[in-house]
């Protein structure tokens, strides 16, 4: 007669380079879901096979930083916009957002639309309107182009919800249905 066990796994908390996960993430990606990625690891190395391959990666020491606590529990405001449109709209800015890396978000509840703005001393600047769901006051927040990109570009789906409180506090990216994900991005404060 066959019994069954079950089998307590450690909690396993590591900070492996981005580079390794994307290198895993492409040698998986024609996996079956019943396909096993087996893991095993010592103090500095983590290593994954799948199949006939093996990806070895260095742990990257220290504490990850505890995200956690910078995500609100609560936003007075919310805003919910096509994710493709949204970073077509960004990568138009982009070319004045150069210099600094800065491009700006204006928020207009009255007549639902969101402002994506970059300004290039000396030389201009460009606007972009896109329509958007605004829940809450209006607010003009900045962020460093280049990471709100590299964010919206790993959401998975068509619309996106943008949550926020005031300028100076962390914004969260997160995808409207399918998967379950969340990015955090830190604005950049605006002078006047």
């Amino acid at each position: 007669m066959a019994s069954e066990s079950t089998i307590e796994l450690p909690q396993l908390a590591v900070t492996i380079p981005a580079k390794a996960l994307r290198e895993l993430e492409r040698i998986v990606s024609n996996a079956a879901e019943s396909d096993m990625v087996k893991v095993s690891f010592d103090e500095q190395v983590m290593m994954f096979e799948y199949s006939d391959r093996l990806l070895t990666s260095t742990k990257i020491s220290g504490d990850y930083p505890a995200y956690g606590q910078l995500i609100p529990q609560k936003f007075s405001r919310e805003i919910i916009l096509d994710r493709k449109r949204l970073i077509s709209s960004l990568e138009l800015v982009a070319v004045f957002a150069q210099k600094n890396n800065l491009v700006k978000f204006s928020l207009h509840n009255d007549n639902s639309q969101l402002v994506v703005s970059a300004d290039a001393q000396d030389i201009g600047n460009a606007e972009q309107s896109l329509p958007a769901e605004i829940m809450g006051d209006d607010i003009e927040i900045a962020f460093n182009i280049k990471y709100l990109m590299d964010g919206l570009k790993a959401l998975p789906t068509t619309e996106i919800k943008m949550q926020l409180n005031e300028g100076h506090q962390p914004v969260i990216f997160s995808p409207l249905g399918g998967l379950t994900m969340t990015y955090l991005v830190m604005p950049v404060q605006l002078r006047n």
